[in-house]
C-alpha cells in the first residue's frame, strides 16, 4: 500500500486504479467492524489481564500497557502542519494498548502526528472507564509521556532507594512489550514502517489503513511474537532522554503539575507495600 502499490499492481497485472479500488474496497470492509474488536471489557476479562501482568514483576492491578508511535504518510493538502512530528516528519499519532500476552487490546488512529500522547489518552473513553468504580478497578502502564494519575503509572524519574529501584525495574519489565509489539506490527505490516516509504494516502485513508492493520492482528488470534530486530524510534528516544524530566514528587513539580499528586500518592504506597 502506498509507496507498495505499484509493485502490487505490477504482481497481480492489474492497474494502479484498480489496485486502489480493491485497498480501499477491503479496508473499508473490515473498518465496519472494528466495534468488534475495540477495547472488550468485561469483569472476565480484567480478572485475566490482571493476573496475566502480576505474573510477571508483580505490579497489582495492572491490565495493560499504553503507548503511542508515528506512522508516516504524504503530507496531507490541508493543514499539513498539524500532522508534523516532533521528529520532524509528517505521520499520524496512533495509540495502541497491550496485555502482557502481546494481544493489541485496544487502538486509536483518528489523531495529526503533533498531538501529545496525554491529548490523545483524553479524547478516548479509557480515563472514563478507569475512574468508574463500577466498571474497573485497575491502572494502565505508560510513559514519560503521560502524567502520573490513580489509574495510570509512570516510572520514578528519580529513584534514590531500594524500593524506588525495585519499583522502576518492575515497571519497565512489565511494560516493555510495548516497544517489542510496536517493532513486530511494523515488520509484519511494512506499510506502516517507514523505512519502506510513507503511506501516499490522506490521513483518513491511512487511519483506516493503520486500524485495519491492528483488527487483522486480532482477528489473527495470536500474539505478535517477538523478533530480533533494531531497536524502535520509541525505543532509542526513551533511552536519550531518560533523566532529564523533573521528579513529580518534588515540590516545585507538584506546583507546575497538581493533577500528578494523587497519582503520586498512590505510587508511592505502592512501592512502599510491594517493594519494601
Amino acid at each position: 500500500m502506498g509507496s507498495f502499490q505499484s509493485a502490487t499492481a505490477d504482481i497481480d497485472n492489474i492497474s494502479q486504479f484498480s489496485a486502489l479500488w480493491c485497498i480501499q474496497q477491503v479496508t473499508d470492509a473490515l473498518y465496519r467492524r472494528r466495534v468488534q474488536y475495540i477495547f472488550p471489557m468485561t469483569w472476565d476479562k480484567q480478572v485475566e489481564w490482571q493476573a496475566r501482568f502480576a505474573q510477571v514483576a508483580d505490579l497489582p492491578r495492572v491490565q495493560g500497557a499504553i503507548d503511542c508511535t508515528q506512522v508516516g504518510l504524504r503530507a496531507p493538502h490541508h493543514h499539513p502542519e498539524m500532522f508534523v512530528n516532533r521528529k520532524d516528519f509528517h505521520s499520524l499519532n496512533v495509540q495502541r494498548m497491550y496485555d502482557n500476552q502481546r494481544q493489541i487490546l485496544t487502538f486509536d488512529a483518528r489523531y495529526p502526528g503533533s498531538s501529545h500522547d496525554s491529548f490523545i489518552l483524553r479524547q478516548t473513553s479509557m480515563p472514563a472507564v478507569f475512574t468508574c468504580p463500577n466498571q474497573n478497578c485497575g491502572r494502565l502502564l505508560g510513559d514519560k509521556t503521560y502524567p502520573l494519575s490513580t489509574w495510570l503509572l509512570t516510572r520514578l524519574w528519580y529513584p534514590s532507594t531500594a524500593p524506588e529501584h525495585a519499583y522502576n525495574a518492575a515497571h519497565c519489565a512489565t511494560r516493555c512489550i510495548t516497544e517489542q509489539c510496536i517493532g513486530t506490527l511494523k515488520q509484519r505490516f511494512l506499510c506502516l514502517n517507514r523505512s519502506g516509504g510513507t503511506l501516499q494516502y490522506s490521513p483518513q485513508r491511512v487511519s483506516t489503513i493503520v486500524m485495519v492493520c491492528c483488527m487483522l492482528v486480532i482477528m489473527r488470534g495470536q500474539p505478535l511474537a517477538v523478533k530480533p530486530a533494531i531497536p524502535s524510534e520509541e525505543e532509542e528516544e526513551a533511552q536519550q532522554e531518560e533523566g532529564h524530566k523533573e521528579d513529580p514528587r518534588c515540590p516545585r513539580a507538584r506546583r507546575c503539575c497538581p493533577y500528578c499528586i494523587p497519582g503520586t500518592e498512590v505510587q508511592l504506597c505502592l512501592i512502599a507495600a510491594r517493594f519494601r
